[in-house]
């Protein structure tokens, strides 16, 4: 439901609040949040132009949280990104569904609605309290496995 777009944004912005008033650069940040710096940059340049985050030219420099975790939501973030969209008509147009979304459409609204309510409850400081002491972010894949053997791949037959 939240495009990668979207996800990189909440990344960063939970990266940089647990960073507190740290600035973390373009390069750091990409390597915590493992977006693409590239893409990274763009997506700082976003949170900055919606005051999410500031950034610090030349030595020392980097970005910053500009807002404040404890009240901005994961909602704010997503919204200044890409905007979450209620099915507000039927999109199959159809005349019976003109004055009520049909049971499919209306479930998905619902729990589309369901996410806008949990992600509008949430704050930055939320996410990264309710790590318990430990990243907020997950941890890289060679990490988790660290220590543990993978299962062989299995290779099967192909099928005609």
């Amino acid at each position: 439901m939240l495009s990668a777009t979207t996800e990189y944004a909440l990344r960063i912005a939970i990266a940089l609040t647990e960073a507190r008033d740290r600035s973390l650069t373009s390069d750091e940040l990409s390597t915590v949040t493992k977006v693409p710096v590239d893409y990274a940059v763009k997506v700082l340049q976003w949170l900055c132009r919606h005051d999410f985050v500031s950034a610090q030219r030349g030595r020392g420099g980097g970005f910053r949280l500009a807002c404040d975790p404890t009240t901005t939501t994961l909602l704010d973030i997503v919204n200044a990104i890409d905007p979450v969209k209620r099915i507000l008509a039927c999109p199959l147009g159809r005349e019976a569904h003109r004055h009520a979304l049909c049971p499919l459409h209306q479930h998905l609204d619902d729990l589309i609605a369901q996410l806008q309510r949990s992600l509008g409850g949430t704050t930055l400081q939320d996410v990264v309290d309710g790590s318990r002491g430990a990243a907020s972010l997950c941890e890289p894949a060679q990490q988790r496995s660290a220590g543990r053997r993978r299962a062989p791949a299995r290779v099967g037959r192909r099928r005609k």
